[in-house]
């Protein structure tokens, strides 16, 4: 009976951490959160060279899209767009910008200047099959050693969130 009671606790202690809600935003002094969550689809504009991240680039996207759903739960689902509008007091030339995939060793980073009451937009957008993965994703910037803003998304099946899509055409 004990070996059983110790599987089942096991199974209990490793499911929290895919089910949990994500924590609140952290905010360094002068950053502002001023949106985050799913947003429309939009065009690339191009791109710009991103090598440490899994598909060497970054998209550039014409402006600073509306977020039409803002929470942090994600339905895991091709084509789905979320992420984070921040704006600071004072310019950041060369943020590190990471985003943490449940389960990575490490982030996928790029650098990028932030301007001073410029708002601006860091996302993410499930393009392919592989980039859908379950759990908590975060999403950072960093000024050296200093953490600008820290936002968490939790990643979940599309079917817990029926509706929710970043294709606005379908919204009415």
């Amino acid at each position: 009976m004990v070996p059983v009671f110790r599987l089942a606790l096991a199974f209990c202690l490793a499911a929290p951490a895919a089910l949990a809600d994500p924590s609140a935003p952290a905010l360094s002094p002068g950053v502002q959160l001023l949106d985050y969550g799913i947003y429309c689809v939009t065009e690339s504009t191009g791109t710009q060279a991103a090598p440490e991240t899994s598909l060497g680039y970054i998209d550039m996207l014409p402006g600073v899209p509306e977020m039409i759903y803002r929470q942090q739960a994600i339905p895991a689902r091709l084509g789905t767009s979320f992420g984070v509008v921040i704006q600071a007091d004072r310019d950041i030339p060369g943020a590190r910008v990471e985003t943490w995939k449940p389960g990575a060793a490490r982030a996928e980073t790029w650098y990028d200047d932030i301007f001073a009451d410029n708002p601006q937009m860091r996302g993410f957008a499930f393009d392919y099959p592989e980039e859908i993965i379950l759990g908590t994703w975060r999403m950072e910037a960093w000024d050296g050693d200093t953490r600008l803003y820290s936002v968490e998304f939790e990643v979940r099946p599309a079917a817990e969130l029926p509706g929710v899509t970043s294709d606005c055409n379908l919204l009415s």
